[in-house]
């Protein structure tokens, strides 16, 4: 049975758009946040990425438990690469791929997984260990380094030896507050063991979320005859939702 949601409207003496977390002019999350210098610096001409002490080839940098990965995106027909180093900056594997799309990291670093434009490849970095996977480019590493993903074709989601059953295409995977939640276009679902749980139902349709702060944030899309209308929304158990900006654009 559907959990009962709460919608709570957050009346304060100040306009609702004081909020740190608001919509931005085309309705997604703008996440105001302090600038800081990044540990690297890249330089897309000559396709290398420099540290203090070190050069990596690439134009995107992951620093990982066991060292540090760079993947190289072109836009011509040459194969898209991946590079894995160790922590001295010594070049131990270079991956090659017809694409690589939507790279995804484990958090313990023990695993990559990307979007070659017909798969999606999963690569285990200790023991190189491959898998390819029939599923969109929608997927994601939980609980450390199982991984989730959706096969359109089967109308299934895969998630730790399991399958679970949902007609509508995932647009999202995220793990919030040691709950692993599936989003899609009218629904946000907490995987219970193989049950999905409704835990909101978007009277429009799903357009953004983020995790800031330990709060969840995401926004539904609401079109009317004559405006758009975007409601942000945050949580932080997933039983409350607050109301936190609201535009609509005509």
């Amino acid at each position: 049975m559907n959990r009962i949601v709460f919608i709570v409207l957050c009346f304060v003496l100040f306009s609702i758009n004081s909020y740190a977390q608001h919509l931005n002019k085309i309705g997604k999350i703008e996440v105001e946040v302090i600038s800081s210098l990044k540990p690297y610096r890249i330089d897309y001409v000559a396709q290398k990425i420099y540290t203090d002490s070190l050069t990596f080839k690439g134009n995107t940098w992951y620093a990982i438990e066991t060292g540090f990965l760079t993947s190289l995106e072109l836009a011509n027909n040459e194969k898209d690469k991946i590079f894995c180093y160790d922590q001295n900056g010594q070049l131990k594997a270079t991956i090659l791929s017809n694409r690589v799309i939507n790279l995804k990291v484990s958090k313990k670093g023990n695993s990559i997984a990307w979007y070659d434009s017909e798969h999606i490849i999963k690569l285990n970095l200790n023991t190189f260990a491959l898998d390819t996977l029939q599923g969109s480019f929608v997927y994601a590493f939980v609980k450390q380094d199982k991984f989730i993903y959706y096969d359109p074709e089967q109308k299934e989601i895969f998630f730790d030896q399991q399958k679970i059953s949902l007609s509508d295409s995932p647009v999202q995977f995220v793990e919030f507050d040691s709950k692993i939640l599936v989003c899609t276009k009218k629904y946000l679902y907490e995987l219970n063991h193989q049950e999905l749980i409704a835990v909101y139902s978007f009277k429009g349709v799903f357009f953004d979320l983020k995790i800031i702060d330990d709060e969840l944030f995401f926004v539904e899309k609401i079109e009317k005859r004559r405006k758009t209308v975007f409601n942000l929304y945050k949580t932080s158990d997933l039983k409350q939702f607050y109301l936190a900006d609201k535009m609509e654009m005509e």
